[in-house]
């Protein structure tokens, strides 16, 4: 069997665990998204498992990412943490200063963490996954 092949870029995060997910194997991460993350895993002293990295355009469309989407920029990221509280991974990801004046999406089980050039965006995402209006965890 072969061993994949992994560019470390921090000391837990290697660039593949951001590739988009369609097969397509593109990955345009922003190595500053990266390092954000590296500061939040740091902060939280837990595993960060990246459910949706880099987005193709044609991804992007199909899973019903916002036409604006951060993912297809490679500006963003969709993290889960096991065993630790959105609400908890929320305040941590604020004290990580990429986040903060970036864009933190909130749903129950994930949030959406993006490095945004253009200031901070807050929202929230309700049960069907549709954003709503912000409503702090």
């Amino acid at each position: 069997m072969e061993t994949p092949v992994t560019t470390p870029i921090t000391k837990n995060f290697v660039f593949e665990e951001f590739a988009c997910q369609c097969g397509c194997g593109s990955n345009e991460t922003d190595t500053a998204l990266i390092y954000a993350l590296q500061e939040l895993r740091d902060l939280i002293g837990k595993p960060i498992v990246i459910t949706s990295g880099y987005r193709c355009p044609g991804h992007n469309e199909e899973c019903g990412g916002a036409p604006a989407s951060q993912h297809p920029q490679g500006m963003a990221a969709d993290i889960h943490v096991a065993h630790l509280p959105v609400k908890k991974l929320y305040a941590a990801a604020e004290k990580v200063n990429a986040f903060l004046n970036g864009g933190i999406g909130v749903s129950s089980t994930f949030l959406h963490l993006d490095i945004r050039p253009d200031g901070p965006a807050r929202w929230s995402y309700d049960t069907d996954g549709n954003t709503i209006p912000f409503v702090e965890p």
